[in-house]
């Protein structure tokens, strides 16, 4: 492994370090983890995984503050970024927002004693003023951010991917052309270098923080558990804490195949043409057609991923070299190994688009667009006027529970109302037996009163 912990060892397998030690040590008590991504780096692993685990974490000394999967709202809150697309129906979200994670992690003993984590990669388009925000708010003295990296090249069509699912219209090669020199001035490409200058937003945060504040975290998919073993282990977390059962392929964000994608291209034509806003194009494409496709079915052996053209995958192992030089050379620590930031990836000929569409990837589309048509989201599964169509609200259950926690109880009432009777009745018994495992792992930790010092 490559980096300035003398503790990272070469050779071990993933979450362990010499003699089975942790990758790498614990950040001090009262300490706050701020994760900025980059996007596509597997922070939909770490974040669904506190999120799934806020108990235990809070069991461990460990805040992971809000209700929701990642906070994405509240971060955009305190950048000022808009949600969306800008001037057809962006969301703008106000401080008040941010003021009120942060007042819920002030409020626990995390904040002074244990450890508070917050996450999105959205922070890491923060320019030197936004950055400083986050410093401000979360006291250079007790901050510490990570940074989760990926191989640049690998990183291209994921990233194209996810702007074709944001509305893009553009070919691939000539969004590899753009991306690769970098200079345009089109809205993806400068979004694009934003995110993924990763030897600029390494040294951004190093001059607000210093070195020994940053940690770069390597996606290696040779070590899958590598990105959650180290989040765990700079949390103060056992092993497996923030483990999750398998997220479907809507929650797992699954890459879409290269057919699949230009599918969801092709509509986006159509609705730049009839004027969509964005909550139209959430509503019916991302939480319809996408979802659909994401989640009720998975592409063939036979069915062509998307990759880059020999051509790019030159231009971007040169990028990624440059890129893997400055981390080494900043101090920061590195967990992993930066080889995998230049490991070569699999290539094409020519990235054309694919002119035959799989007759079940056009079945669930368009399934997923008639549902999402009836405002019952992706599945046929929500109600009649779905999550889009109207706030789900119910005053007397607000009186007990406040606004966020009568949302939670709704959306997972109307998430599991298909179920029969015995399969809630086994969800029910797996939570109570969840709970008094928690439970017995609280009480087990508290030492006796004869066994303390």
């Amino acid at each position: 492994m490559t980096g300035s912990d003398p503790e990272l060892v070469e050779g071990l397998g993933p979450g362990t370090g010499r003699n089975g030690a942790p990758l790498v040590g614990a950040l001090p008590p009262g300490s706050r983890l701020l994760h900025i991504g980059l996007p596509k780096t597997g922070t939909t692993v770490v974040q669904r995984g506190a999120a799934l685990n806020r108990d235990t974490l809070a069991a461990h000394g460990v805040c992971y503050p809000g209700s929701g999967f990642n906070h994405r709202d509240q971060t955009a809150a305190l950048m000022q970024r808009p949600l969306g697309w800008r001037g057809r129906g962006a969301k703008l979200h106000a401080r008040p927002v941010w003021d009120a994670l942060m007042r819920e992690a002030v409020s626990k003993a995390s904040w002074r004693d244990g450890r508070t984590f917050i996450s999105h990669e959205f922070v890491c388009e923060s320019t030197d003023e936004q950055a400083r925000r986050f410093v401000d708010e979360l006291d250079p003295e007790h901050l510490h951010v990570a940074i989760t990296l990926r191989g640049y090249a690998d990183l291209l069509p994921s990233n194209w991917q996810q702007f074709v699912k944001s509305g893009h219209t553009g070919h691939f090669e000539d969004w590899l052309a753009d991306a690769l020199d970098g200079r345009t001035r089109r809205p993806t490409i400068r979004t694009f270098v934003r995110r993924n200058d990763q030897t600029a937003i390494l040294r951004r945060w190093i001059r607000l923080l210093g070195a020994d504040r940053v940690s770069v975290v390597i996606a290696d998919k040779g070590r899958p558990t590598q990105l959650t073993d180290a989040f765990e282990d700079l949390l103060g977390l056992p092993r497996a804490a923030t483990a999750a059962r398998p997220a479907g392929g809507y929650v797992a964000n699954r890459s879409l195949s290269a057919a699949e994608v230009e599918l969801v291209r092709r509509i986006n034509l159509i609705i730049a043409e009839r004027g969509y806003d964005w909550r139209r194009y959430t509503s019916l494409i991302r939480h319809g057609v996408i979802a659909r496709m994401q989640e009720c079915r998975q592409p063939g052996p036979d069915e062509a991923p998307l990759l880059l053209p020999e051509w790019a995958a030159d231009r971007a192992l040169q990028i990624a070299g440059r890129h893997a030089e400055a981390i080494a050379a900043s101090g920061c620590r590195v967990v992993g190994d930066l080889s995998a930031l230049t490991a070569p990836v699999r290539t094409v000929t020519s990235a054309a688009a694919p002119t035959e569409l799989p007759v079940d990837a056009a079945r669930e589309a368009v399934a997923g667009l008639i549902s999402a048509t009836e405002g019952r989201g992706p599945f046929f599964d929500q109600a009649a006027d779905g999550v889009e169509g109207r706030r789900i609200s119910d005053p007397r259950l607000e009186r007990f529970v406040g606004a966020d926690g009568a949302r939670q109880v709704l959306n997972a009432y109307r998430a599991t109302r298909h179920l029969d009777g015995s399969t809630m009745a086994g969800v029910l018994a797996h939570r109570v037996t969840d709970a008094a495992g928690r439970l017995r792992q609280r009480l087990s930790g508290r030492a006796s009163p004869a066994s303390r010092p």
